[in-house]
């Protein structure tokens, strides 16, 4: 829709949908809660913005609702608050199973909580595959979680150009990984 040459788009609040999520019981695959902390979501969330129409993002993928690019998207043209963060938990948990099956499940340990959640916001971002093929997944695999915490802030590029929110996702998602 357009209102005297300037496109409006539905919106909607992070804040709200992280509510939803706690005030609701979310299981991973493999039968634990959701344990992102409310930080880690914000970082997730504000990186990712909340829209309820669907729009290409900028690596021309398909999106809707926070970062939602999976089943679904443009099924609806306005997501409401309570599908968006269906999509947002699922998706999280997406990520959670990543880490619990890929380092967690290898290492016979869960890892802390800081970087569960900086590494989690990481692949919420980029996915499972980009992250069990980098040297970060390496780094945590030899137990050198400082080491993979510091590889974050390679990763704000969009092909060959250096994206200025990565950039501030990954530093963000860096000092969440390296707090206790």
């Amino acid at each position: 829709m357009t209102i005297k040459n300037k496109i409006v788009t539905a919106i909607c609040s992070v804040s709200a949908i992280i509510g939803l999520i706690e005030a609701e019981e979310y299981i991973s695959a493999n039968d634990n809660h959701l344990r992102f902390s409310k930080a880690a979501m914000e970082v997730m969330g504000n990186a990712e913005g909340c829209r309820r129409e669907p729009y290409l993002c900028p690596a021309n993928i398909m999106t809707q609702g926070i970062g939602h690019t999976g089943k679904g998207v443009a099924v609806v043209n306005k997501a409401s608050d309570k599908q968006i963060a269906r999509w947002f938990a699922e998706d999280q948990l997406g990520a959670q199973n990543c880490i619990e099956i890929n380092v967690e499940r290898k290492l016979g340990k869960k890892i802390p909580q800081g970087a569960f959640d900086g590494i989690g916001s990481f692949i919420f971002n980029v996915g499972c595959p980009q992250f069990t093929s980098s040297t970060m997944y390496r780094y945590l695999l030899n137990g050198k979680i400082v080491a993979a915490c510091e590889q974050l802030p390679r990763w704000i590029y969009a092909g060959k150009t250096i994206l200025p929110g990565l950039v501030a996702r990954r530093e963000k998602e860096k000092a969440l990984c390296l707090s206790r």
